[in-house]
Order: C-alpha cells, then structure tokens, then sequence
C-alpha cells in the first residue's frame, strides 16, 4: 500500500481542511516530518489508521477525541486517503459519529449521525461494512498487523522486542496465519476426544447386549461357551415342538367328534319346529276359509255399488267442467272489452302520424338546399385559410429578410474594418524596413519625412479573407431572402379578394338547420317505413276482436248447457264414499284369498322337509359332554406348551442376534481403543504435552522458523548499528506451561561471547534493536504473505535516544531501506533535519496547525 493523498478536516489540531500529497515525494526514499512539539505530527498518522481501520495509531488515544477543538461548528470532521495497491488507485473517507447543527446553524440535533465508512473505486463506490471489509481485502493486513509492519507507533518499538512467548505467538499467528497449525492441533484434540466417547459408547452398549442374553450369564464373557448353550436350547425345543404337533392331533379329533354331536342336535330341533310351523298354517287355512264363505255372496252388491259410482263421477266432472267455462268466460268478456278500447287508441295514433306524414313531405328538398348553402361556405372559408397562410409566409419572409440584411451590414463592415487595418498594418510593417538614403518599394524615394507607425493587434490575411467569406455568405443569404418575398407577394396577390362576412356565424347557422332537418327527415323516413305494417297490424288486431267476441258467445251457451241442479262438491263426495265401500271389500276378499294359499302352501313345505329329515336313534348328550371335557383339557395343556415354546424361541432368537451383535462390538471396540491410543498420542505430540520429546507445540515450532527468519533480516542491519557487537537471537531456555518456549528473544554480546535477556539493552541499544527486529518484521510478512505490499514505511519518534555515530549507522540503514519503499520518519533530531531534505512540515499557530510540504 502506498499512500498518495491524505486530506484531513477538522480533525486533532487541524481546524481547517489540510492536504498532504504524498505523491509529490515519489514512490521511494526518506520523508521527515518535523515541527514543534503538540503542532500535531503524530495525529498525521492518526489519521492515515483512522481512514483505513477506524482508530488512531496509538491504543491510548481515543477515535472520539480526535475532533478538533478549534474547528467551526458547521465543519464536519472527516479523514480521506488515496492510496495506491497493486497499480489501483482507491480513495477511502471516514466520518466519525458525529452531531451536525440544524438548518438554523444554531443548535445542533439530538441524535449523532452514525460513524460513515465510504471506499471509492475505479468501478463502484462501497459503504460501510461492504468498504470495511474491502479494505482488508485489499491490505491483506488488520489493524494490528499494519501497525507492527507498516506503521510503527511512538512507543510501540519496544513491544514486539520485549514480549514473552505468550504474546509474541499471538503477535505472529495474526502476521504469518500460523493460526492453521493451532486449528490442526485442537481439531485433532476434538477428534481424540470424539474417539474417547465413541469407545465409551460402544463400550456401555456391549455391556448392555451381553447383560441381555438369556441362556448365558457367565463372566467373562466366552464366545465359543455362549454358542453350545445356544446349540442344547435349540435341540431341547425341537422335542418340545413334537409332542405340541402330537397334541394338536388329538384335539382335532375331538373338535370333529363334537361338531358331529352338535349337528344330530340340530336336526332334531329343527323336526320340532317344522311340526309346529305345520299345525300353524293348518289353522290358518281353516279361519280363511270359513271367511271367504261369509264375504263372497256379498260380492254381488257392491259391483252394482260400483257402476252407480260411475255415474256420480261423470255428474261431478260435467258440473265442474261448467264452473270452469263460466270462469273463462268471464275472463274473455274482460279481454274483449279491453281490446276494444285498445283498438280505439291505436287507431287515433295511427291517424295522428299519417297527418305529421303529410307535414314533412318537403323536408327531402329543403336538406337538399341547405347542403348545398353549407357547401359554398366552405369554399370560402378555404379561400380564407389560404389568403390568411399566404399572409403570414409573407410576414415571416420579411422578417427573415430584415434580420439577413442586419447580418450582411454586420459582417461586411467587419470586413471592410478588418481589411483597412490589414492594409494599415501592412504599411506600418513596411516602414520598418525603410533605410535612410534607401529607396522606398512604393515610391523610390530615398527620404522619409514620416513614415507609418506599427499598429497594434493587426490582423493577419486569413482572418482578413474568413472576414470576406462571411460577407459574401450574408450577402448571398440576403439576396436569397428578398427572392423569397418576391415570390410570396406574388402567391398572396395571385389569390381571389374574399367577401367581407361573418362567415363564422352564418357556417353555425347552416350547420343548426342541417341537423334539424336531418332529424326530420329521419322521422319522416321513420313513419313512412312504419304505418304499413301498423296498419296491418291494426286490421290483425280487429280480426281478432271479431274472433274473442264469436268465442265468448259458444262459451256462454255451453255454461248453460252442462250446469245442472245438484253441486259438484257434493256429488264428488258421494262417489268417494261409494268407492271407498267398494275398494274396502275388495281388499279385505283378496287378502283373506293370499292368506289361504300361503297357509297351504307353509303347511305342504313343512311336511315336505320333516320328510327329508332323517330319523334320530338315541341322546347324544352325554358322549357330547364327555368329549367336551377332553377337548378343553387338551387345549389348556396344548396352550401351556405353545406359550413355553414361543418364550424360548424367542429368547434363543434373541440371544443368536445379541450374540452377533455382540461379535461385532467386541471387534469395533477393539478397533476404536487403538484409534483412541494413536489420536491421544499424535494429539499430546503437537500440543507439546507427550511426555519423553520437548514440549514444543506445532504452531510453536512454525513460528519459530518465522522467528528465525525475522531474525535473519534484522540481525543484518542490527549488527551494522552495533558496529558489530549485537545479534538478536531465540532463547532456548525452558519455560513451564506445553507450547509456551521457544519464542523468547536474547541478545548475544559478539565482543564478550555473553547471551543476556533483551531488557539489559541500553535506551538507544534496544532503539536500534527494535527498528531492526520491525524492518526485518516487514520484510518477512512480506516475502511470506505475495498478495501484502508494504511500499510504505512510517516511523513515530526514537531518534532522540541515539548518540551521533549511532544516528548515523541508522541513517544508513533508513537509506538502504528507502531505496526500493518510501520511508516517512517523525523526529525532533536536528541531525535528521539536515540529512533529509524532503519534508513535511507541522506549523502551530494559535491552536490550529497546518502543513507544508518541501520536496
């Protein structure tokens, strides 16, 4: 990443908007930033890790602080930052939460706007967690991570050096991504552990299967034991199975023996009831027989009953019939009357329309004129629109005439000015020329009383001839304007004079009396259409009058006809009397007749099966019971039998399949017990706990190769600082707690051959050894990590501690590092002020700062 702009607002002592333009320094070299102590130099690099992460550069300062104090109300705090990452240009701006004032300018709102995160690219703009996260991206570095390799913050030099294990392995897990070796380890961890309760498992279900076998209890449990009780229990239950089959066998017998008992039982009880079915229907037959006796020399009477019935009913219809005729009758009358009175109106309407028939016979001719009328209207009307047309191209034309002739004087005085000064110019040009006794080119005069000047602004012969071409262009437009007016006064006078009328008005009048007429004439042409057939349809109506009146008389001469003397209601109810006598005796012979043929056919049946019957010799009832009581002891012995055989089968089924269940269990547990030993063991040997090795977890070990290389870096500039004397080297030493050595830093005195602990570096020692250790740092994070560019390199104070010699072996180093990256250093160190000459420089004045760049 290599800062191009940074642009800061309101923002720790800047009240104003300040611009930094990194990018006026190049992409390498050595940048100072000095000024007076508090003028604001660190909140540069404040703001440069407040644009990208959201926080200052140093843990004590607070991002909320960080508004200037001095700053307008009205002015916003905002941090922006143009960077370069692998060739792209992005540009990122944060807001922190903040309150805005109200449109008054006088109070500020209740409710702070929240912070406003916004990344710019070359394709789409990102907000908020969507830029945050982009940023990470593109870096490849956290916060914490940037500032360990790529900004270096007062104070923070000595963190990296002087950390224990413990910390440094975190430090190392975020910048090298060891984190995968230590997510190996407790994975592996959790699979040991997965493993242990799977053995666990397998091994409670074991013990549940074998405390489940039925013919097998014996401890320890043997497989081969377990299989002969198994194979005895199988040969016991097929003896068993024998004598079952045996018992079934006789039961059988006695089961056929008793249903043959039941049936001679049956039978006899069914000759019972067949004798008594018989003696039933004998009866029967005898009373329907003394009834049909008493019931048929009446039949006589009531069919005679019946044709006077006949008779009644045929009086009861003709009297109803009548009824129903007088009705009509009167209905008729009604509808007689009612059409005559309707015929009446319909022809005095039919009247009334032949007389307004007559009224419009002359509407056809008046249409007809008055069409014509409109017609010649129209005409002259046109006649006007064109007249009218002609008038207004004619103004336009000489409207577009005058504004030519205006753009022709225009361009040809511009011509004609142009032109004289060109000439002028000319002549003052060649009076330069002219020589004292030398021959003037225009007249050959060799004096030269006066001479023309140089005029100013001349202009030269191509504007003169554009100048030309543009008179010549107006002249040529207006002469092509006043052609046109020519030939539009021609058009407007070669038209015919129209008459002065309201036209208007009379084109209404015409337009009212064709729509009125043409509304007569459709009624007109209405009522001709009509009155035929409403003539016709008034004939058919009087024919039917006719008819209905013919009709009402027949009907009034039936009335008198078929009325007779008796009502009709009390002759229906007469015949209903007589005929419910007659269907009542009716009912009453034929169902006495039914019942005596079923009696006598009941009674032939039941003979007829008494016959088929055959003959019963003896009681079956006490073989019956004797046999009853065998069949029910041998099936509660048979049952006894079953209920024992089914148990023990089903406990031999049980047990063979808990005995292969049980083979199989046996065999994983002893598989999962080595997986259990096998996990343990490589689990405890890269968690540094497996007891006989050193206790050096995976992760521990890697970081270690990285320590060694960071080390390798540093080492080369730290012992050039030293002149010699100093190398930066792992401590073997052995800590308590696994996975916690090997990260532990010494110094090795090369003068004395002495290996001592880091904290015994002098204040400028341990400077130079912690500006060693975090170049070497970057160095290695970039070299591990292809897709992190570190171009830039910030440095916040330290200088103040190192003696000249030292400042200048560090000057090297800062010089050697600045030629492949940028390197901006803050410091106070007069000695660095002169050696670097591109700085930016802080100023304070008067509570705000400002800053100047010299490149």
């Amino acid at each position: 990443m290599r800062p191009l702009r940074l642009e800061l607002q309101a923002f720790g002592p800047y009240a104003s908007r300040e611009v930094i333009d990194f990018s006026a320094f190049g992409s390498r070299g050595l940048i100072l930033i000095t000024g007076e102590t508090g003028a604001g130099k660190t909140v540069l690099f404040d703001g440069l890790m407040y644009a990208l992460y959201g926080q200052p550069s140093q843990k004590e300062r607070d991002a909320q602080m960080l508004r200037c104090k001095n700053a307008d109300p009205g002015t916003m705090t905002r941090v922006s930052l143009t960077f370069e990452e692998k060739g792209r240009v992005y540009t990122v701006m944060r807001e922190p939460a903040q309150a805005r004032l109200k449109k008054n300018g006088k109070e500020f709102r209740k409710n702070a706007d929240p912070e406003r995160l916004e990344l710019k690219t070359e394709t789409e703009v990102l907000e908020n967690r969507e830029a945050a996260a982009r940023i990470r991206d593109l870096l490849g570095l956290d916060a914490a991570q940037f500032s360990q390799t790529g900004l270096i913050a007062q104070g923070a030099f000595r963190d990296l050096l002087t950390a224990d294990s413990q910390r440094r392995q975190e430090i190392f897990r975020d910048l090298f991504g060891t984190g995968f070796y230590d997510r190996v380890q407790k994975e592996l961890l959790e699979k040991a552990r997965v493993k242990r309760e799977e053995l666990d498992v397998c091994v409670r279900e074991n013990e549940v299967r074998r405390s489940g076998l039925g013919l097998y209890q014996e401890t320890p449990f043997d497989e081969a034991a377990c299989r002969r009780t198994l194979e005895q229990e199988n040969a016991s239950l097929e003896a068993l199975r024998q004598g079952v089959k045996e018992k079934e066998t006789r039961l059988q017998t006695c089961i056929a023996r008793i249903e043959q008992l039941r049936a001679r039982e049956k039978e006899e009880q069914r000759r019972q009831l067949l004798a008594q079915r018989r003696e039933d229907a004998c009866r029967t037959e005898r009373r329907c027989q003394g009834l049909l006796e008493e019931l048929e020399p009446q039949q006589p009477v009531f069919e005679k009953q019946r044709s006077e019935t006949a008779v009644l009913e045929k009086q009861a219809a003709d009297s109803r019939k009548a009824e129903a005729l007088k009705q009509q009758a009167a209905s008729l009358a009604q509808a007689v009357k009612a059409g005559a009175l309707d015929l009446e109106k319909s022809a005095a309407d039919l009247e009334k329309d032949r007389r307004q028939l007559l009224d419009l016979q002359d509407v056809p001719a008046r249409l007809e004129q008055a069409r014509k009328q409109q017609q010649d209207l129209e005409k002259i009307r046109e006649r006007l629109v064109q007249r009218k047309a002609a008038e207004q191209a004619l103004a336009q034309g000489r409207e577009w005439l005058k504004a030519a002739m205006t753009a022709f004087e225009k361009a040809n005085g511009a011509w004609l000015t142009a032109s004289h000064r060109f000439l002028a110019g000319q002549a003052g040009i060649l009076a330069q020329s002219l020589r004292d006794h030398e021959p003037c080119p225009v007249c050959g005069s060799r004096e030269h009383p006066a001479p023309a000047g140089l005029e100013q602004d001349v202009p030269d012969e191509a504007q003169v001839q554009r100048l030309r071409d543009k008179a010549q262009t107006a002249e040529s437009a207006q002469q092509q304007a006043a052609s046109e007016v020519s030939r539009l006064q021609g058009n407007l006078e070669s038209l015919d004079p129209v008459p002065d009328t309201d036209l208007r008005a009379e084109l209404a009048e015409s337009s009212d009396m064709i729509r009125d007429l043409e509304e007569k004439e459709k009624q007109r042409a209405q009522l001709k259409k009509s009155l035929p057939a409403r003539e016709s349809a008034l004939e058919s109506r009087r024919q039917e009058q006719t008819n209905r009146q013919s009709e009402l008389a027949g009907l009034q001469s039936s009335v008198q006809l078929l009325q007779g003397t008796v009502p009709a209601a009390e002759l229906e109810a007469r015949a209903s009397r007589m005929k419910q006598s007659c269907e009542a005796f009716e009912t009453r012979l034929r169902q006495t007749r039914e019942q005596l043929t079923s009696a006598r056919s009941a009674g032939e049946a039941a003979r007829k099966a008494m016959e088929e019957i055959p003959a019963v010799t003896g009681s079956p009832e006490q073989e019956l019971k004797s046999v009853d009581a065998q069949q029910k002891e041998l099936s509660a012995a048979l049952a006894a039998d079953r209920e024992s055989l089914e148990q023990r089968v089903h406990v031999l089924k049980n047990d063979r399949r808990l005995l292969e269940t049980l083979t199989s269990g046996y065999q994983t547990q002893r598989q999962l017990e080595q997986e259990v030993a096998d996990l343990n063991m490589l689990s405890r040997t890269l968690a540094g706990t497996q007891s006989g090795v050193q206790r050096i977890s995976l992760e521990a070990w890697v970081q270690m190769m990285y320590l060694d290389q960071v080390l390798e870096a540093a080492n080369r500039r730290f012992l050039q600082l030293s002149r010699g004397q100093y190398r930066l080297v792992r401590s073997e030493s052995q800590k308590k707690g696994a996975g916690k050595t090997g990260l532990d830093l010494a110094v090795e005195d090369r003068f004395s051959g002495e290996v001592r602990a880091v904290q015994t570096l002098s204040g400028g020692e341990s400077f130079e050894a912690s500006l060693c250790l975090a170049m070497g740092l970057s160095d290695r994070v970039a070299a591990a990590n292809p897709g992190i560019s570190i171009d830039t390199l910030f440095i916040d104070e330290g200088f103040g501690s190192l003696d000249d010699e030292s400042l200048q072996k560090a000057m090297q180093v800062l010089q050697e590092l600045a030629q492949y990256r940028c390197v901006a250093v803050i410091s106070h160190v007069s000695g660095l002020k002169t050696a670097i000459d591109r700085q930016i420089q802080v100023k304070k004045n008067q509570g705000t700062s400002h800053v100047r760049l010299q490149v």
